[in-house]
């Protein structure tokens, strides 16, 4: 028979684990972007917000890791190419260590077909619940779509579901030759018309 404080030790020990492989998640995702346009700063051991000495790392995952409701990292990148001025992914986890969202930021001239590709790969090397490579193809697609009609308008705004994930895009001119672009992934349960969708993301 397991005393009470061994099942919360079990406990903390299985939420410890989701931390750990949450990070290890965002610290491997730059890795799997294929984006040589920039180099990017190392993932920090412990979310935004939170300051932890080295000598007390150890500790601070012994104690508090397992119980964060939310928490975030911001991944920064430094543009080594012309055209691209500031990169930045950030994920987001809610209580429990679900995944929240990964937002995608890029602020650069307005090539829709280089953007389009670039941000295809950034949510496809994320490899979140229910990718496919398959995918690819069709978030490149609807991105390229999008960012197309920005240079008559101004900005645009957009929404493109691929299996289980719902993208959300907002592109729009800061000058008369920079767009920001940023696309926000979460994790969706219905079709864009609200129906419920199956086991395997279909609808």
């Amino acid at each position: 028979m397991f005393s009470r404080g061994a099942g919360r030790r079990r406990e903390a020990d299985e939420l410890r684990a989701r931390f750990e492989a949450n990070r290890d998640k965002v610290r491997a995702w730059p890795g799997r972007w294929e984006i040589p346009e920039v180099e990017w700063s190392p993932v920090e051991d412990t979310p935004a917000s939170w300051i932890v000495l080295p000598r007390q790392q150890r500790q601070w995952l012994r104690d508090h890791a397992p119980y964060l409701d939310r928490y975030e990292w911001i991944v920064d990148a430094r543009p080594v190419a012309q055209g691209i001025g500031e990169v930045w992914g950030h994920w987001e986890f809610s209580e429990g260590h679900q995944f929240e969202r990964l937002t995608l930021h890029f602020r650069s001239v307005l090539d829709p077909e280089y953007l389009a590709e670039k941000l295809a790969l950034g949510i496809g090397a994320a490899e979140l619940k229910g990718w496919r490579d398959e995918d690819l193809q069709g978030v490149y697609e609807w991105l390229g779509q999008g960012l197309t009609d920005v240079a008559g308008s101004g900005g645009i705004r957009g929404q493109h579901r691929a299996g289980f994930l719902l993208n959300a895009m907002t592109c729009f001119a800061i000058s008369r030759t920079e767009v920001v672009t940023e696309v926000r992934t979460t994790l969706t349960d219905t079709s864009m018309d609200g129906s419920p969708l199956k086991a395997d993301g279909s609808f």
